[in-house]
């Protein structure tokens, strides 16, 4: 497997997972935040804003996991600018992910930065060869 397929095969892996777990993210959580406030343990003026909160962090994920998968052919074909914007979601889910775990020290929270260190690794890796473009 070439280099480039192999970054095309991982923006895939992960972007789709991605995509899906943004979508589960809401229809998780939001439901749960309804509960909760129906319960009393969540105060009904804070409601609407922690469920705009959860549904951006659910879009969020999957937009940039659908932006993997759309960024995977120009992988494979070596094209820089698909580079770039792969180093970029890659880079932002490993920082997030270790500040998420230096302010929650829990070893789920590493999940992020496992994801981001999959996309940034082989494109890191390779640097040279889509910056020869």
């Amino acid at each position: 497997m070439n280099h480039y397929r192999f970054a095309r095969w991982t923006a895939l892996t992960t972007g789709a997972p991605l995509c899906a777990l943004g979508v589960i993210h809401d229809l998780v959580n939001i439901p749960s935040l309804n509960r909760a406030a129906a319960r009393g343990e969540i105060a009904p003026r804070l409601l609407p804003e922690l469920l705009a909160n959860v549904a951006f962090g659910g879009l969020a994920l999957s937009l940039l996991g659908a932006l993997l998968v759309l960024i995977a052919p120009e992988l494979e074909k070596g094209k820089q600018i698909a580079w770039r914007i792969g180093l970029a979601i890659g880079a932002f889910f490993l920082l997030c992910g270790l500040a998420a775990y230096l302010w929650l020290p829990e070893e789920r929270v590493l999940v992020f930065a496992l994801l981001g260190g999959v996309v940034c690794g082989p494109l890191l890796k390779w640097h040279k060869e889509f910056l020869s473009e």
